[in-house]
């Protein structure tokens, strides 16, 4: 069994299935267990409370003062692992490593320790920054606070940030962001049989609709992003009524909106107060809407000096946009120019989850070089 091999089976070995999943463990056994497994090998680390039991992995390799910082990142949470026999013991098939978090994304989260128990034998260009984050497969609050409360104490900040999520070994410089909405019309209860003193709330959703279709209309047949495509949007839950007899006094619609890096918060929010609008011409009913949660895209230079130095280690990669979102967006929200770059698998939240033994080594081999060039 090689090391690297090893690493990974140790880290499928414990359950990190996210807390929001099924009541999963979280993340705390197996943070501890990474930590330990640095500290033995005499890299500096800490655990931080990204929320009570929710702990990040940081960890510094001391670089030799000639380049900037770089910083790693990768999840320890999962998703559950329904429908899967023995999810928590590595099967190595041939080529493919299957188990739960295999590919997403203990592999890299394994890529990661490799590389930090090689560079603290051969000191770096630079520093290395190794960030293994809870809750990414939830809300975030791994990244967020490394963002929020981590990054702001250094001195010397890391310029760059690569996260090591699956990428089929492309060069992610772009992914979609999104915003949950939500919106509630009030009206008025009463019997069916009593028109003029019920208020329908449930009524101005269709006008809600036909604004939401008329959107989505609009972007199918607008601009394109060159990675990325066209935006969406979708209706995803609606809600209201009591009988058939009632009047309904309330009533609920979500909708989530991908949105494209050239996208602005402005007119995001200008998008929906039209779609507010629509509802408040139908009956005079009450209205509310506001965004629920959202989160950033990710549009990472080309030219990009990490970009050039992952295309000088691997010239063969492409440039691709990501059709799913990533903790990179916070990274690049924080000012560190972002790229996402992992491993071929398959399975990600699926009960045939594995990974490519051979891309594990390609993709460390190539992490490998853009460290030791130092131009990032």
């Amino acid at each position: 069994m090689t090391p690297l091999i090893n690493l990974v089976r140790q880290l499928v070995a414990i359950n990190s299935i996210n807390p929001a999943m099924n009541s999963g463990p979280g993340e705390a056994e197996v943070a501890q267990w990474a930590t330990s497994w640095l500290r033995a090998r005499g890299i500096d680390c800490k655990l931080q409370e990204a929320a009570p039991g929710r702990p990040n992995v940081i960890a510094r390799v001391v670089g030799r003062g000639e380049a900037p910082a770089l910083l790693l990142n990768a999840h320890l949470d999962t998703v559950a692992v329904e429908g899967m026999d023995t999810p928590f013991i590595l099967r190595v098939e041939g080529d493919r490593l299957y188990g739960r978090g295999a590919y997403d994304m203990k592999g890299s989260a394994a890529i990661m320790l490799s590389l930090a128990e090689h560079f603290v034998a051969s000191p770096p260009p630079g520093d290395i920054w190794l960030t293994l984050v809870s809750d990414e497969e939830d809300f975030s609050i791994g990244s967020d606070a490394i963002v929020r409360d981590w990054l702001p104490t250094l001195q010397s900040q890391p310029t760059a940030a690569l996260v090591l999520e699956p990428t089929e070994e492309g060069i992610g410089i772009a992914h979609k962001g999104f915003g949950w909405y939500e919106m509630e019309v009030r009206g008025r209860a009463a019997h069916g049989s009593l028109p003029d003193e019920g208020l329908d709330a449930i009524a101005p959703l269709g006008a809600v609709l036909g604004t939401l279709l008329a959107l989505e209309k609009q972007f199918a047949a607008g601009p394109t992003h060159p990675l990325l495509g066209r935006p969406s949007l979708h209706a995803s839950v609606i809600s209201g009524g009591s009988g058939w007899s009632v009047y309904p006094a309330e009533a609920q619609l979500r909708w989530e909106r991908r949105t494209l890096p050239s996208e602005s918060q402005s007119d995001l929010q200008a998008e929906m107060e039209r779609v507010l609008a629509a509802a408040r011409t139908v009956n005079g009913a009450d209205v509310t809407g506001h965004c629920a949660f959202a989160r950033d895209p990710l549009g990472t230079s080309s030219e990009a000096p990490l970009v050039s130095a992952l295309q000088r280690a691997v010239p063969e990669a492409p440039l691709v946009g990501l059709p799913f979102w990533t903790d990179g967006a916070l990274f690049s929200a924080a000012g560190l120019s972002t790229v996402i770059y992992g491993p071929m698998g398959h399975g990600a939240h699926a009960i045939d989850e594995w990974v490519s033994l051979s891309s594990l080594e390609r993709v460390r081999e190539a992490v490998r070089q853009v460290i030791e060039a130092g131009a990032f």
